[in-house]
């Protein structure tokens, strides 16, 4: 989405997708309602409804860490300033080797499937939401099993390093600049 490594890692997915960035970027918002056919004040009331989804699939993930995918259709923004619609899973884990829990976030441009106007639409009640989501069917089933190690073993494997690594730069890191 044109962000590059150090734009992300180590930020909160509120810091970098979804409702919060599009109101912090000026005009973001107006660009949303114009795009998605609904006032100003619709579309900042769909856009926190969306956000509080977002939450509540963190919540479920994290209380059930490793074994539940926390799933959450948003509208994002690129960096460029291009809206889009976004599909983000995250997965709880817990790295073996320090004993540490890590959260992690996939996220796919999902515009060409769901529209901006079906999205704020879907943005009205949690039966539409649910149905939005119902709608994307196995292929969505199938991602949420793969992250959960079902027919990719290697999947949580890749995770653990990659997590091992960014605890690894974050203690190297602390430690540097304790000692200056």
């Amino acid at each position: 989405y044109g962000y590059l490594a150090a734009d992300i890692v180590g930020k909160k997915c509120g810091e970098v997708i979804g409702g919060p960035v599009i109101k912090a970027k000026s005009g973001a918002l107006a660009q949303l309602a114009r795009k998605a056919g609904v006032s100003l004040h619709e579309a900042d009331a769909r856009l926190g409804f969306l956000t509080a989804k977002a939450a509540e699939a963190c919540r479920v993930m994290m209380a059930n860490p490793g074994t539940r995918v926390g799933v959450s259709i948003l509208v994002n923004r690129k960096k460029n300033g291009v809206l889009f619609v976004n599909e983000c899973l995250v997965l709880c884990l817990r790295l073996p080797a320090v004993n540490w829990s890590y959260c992690v976030g996939f996220q796919r441009d999902i515009s060409k499937e769901v529209s901006l106007h079906a999205l704020l639409c879907a943005a009205t009640s949690d039966s539409a939401y649910s149905a939005l989501i119902d709608s994307l069917g196995a292929a969505l089933d199938a991602r949420r099993r793969t992250l959960l190690g079902v027919g990719g073993v290697n999947v949580v494997r890749c995770l653990h390093e990659k997590a091992m690594d960014v605890f690894s730069q974050d203690i190297w890191q602390s430690v540097c600049s304790d000692m200056l």
